[in-house]
């Protein structure tokens, strides 16, 4: 079951898509973004550069964008949070990385500190597939409240 993600607080309509799969051909993520927007492919795919024939245009009706379906295994997924939005170092488990954003965003005084220690807490001794959800809800209110 995917995870919905909103990476941008952008109200436009999407209008690239780019899907990224496993060797093996399953579906990793399929993430939906505006021209303006265009840029977070790269922090996505984790490239310096993002090869144009891979993306498409957006379906009709367009997804909001930063609309991104994530099916990433838990890991990868979390890597992905860490380039997209959270401060934290990229080494160590998940649950390290998780530690170390929620510790950095008390000490910056972040407004998503408190969400971020629940979520440390969470992957401590929570099932992962619930921390991804907990991370997809922050993400997703960090975005929205950078619109205001």
């Amino acid at each position: 079951m995917p995870v919905l993600r909103q990476i941008t607080s952008c109200q436009a309509p999407a209008t690239t898509t780019l899907t990224r799969h496993t060797s093996a051909r399953t579906l990793l993520w399929q993430g939906h973004v505006c021209h303006r927007h265009r840029h977070l492919l790269l922090q996505l795919t984790g490239a310096s550069n993002l090869n144009s024939r891979a993306t498409r245009p957006a379906p009709d009706p367009a997804p909001r964008c930063g609309t991104l379906h994530d099916h990433q295994p838990i890991d990868q997924a979390i890597e992905s949070h860490a380039r997209m939005w959270l401060q934290t170092p990229a080494e160590g488990t998940w649950a390290e990385q998780l530690t170390a954003a929620a510790a950095l965003a008390v000490y910056t005084g972040d407004p998503q500190a408190d969400a971020l220690t629940e979520i440390a807490r969470a992957a401590e001794d929570g099932p992962a597939a619930r921390v991804l959800e907990l991370l997809a809800q922050v993400e997703t209110a960090a975005a929205v409240a950078a619109r205001r």
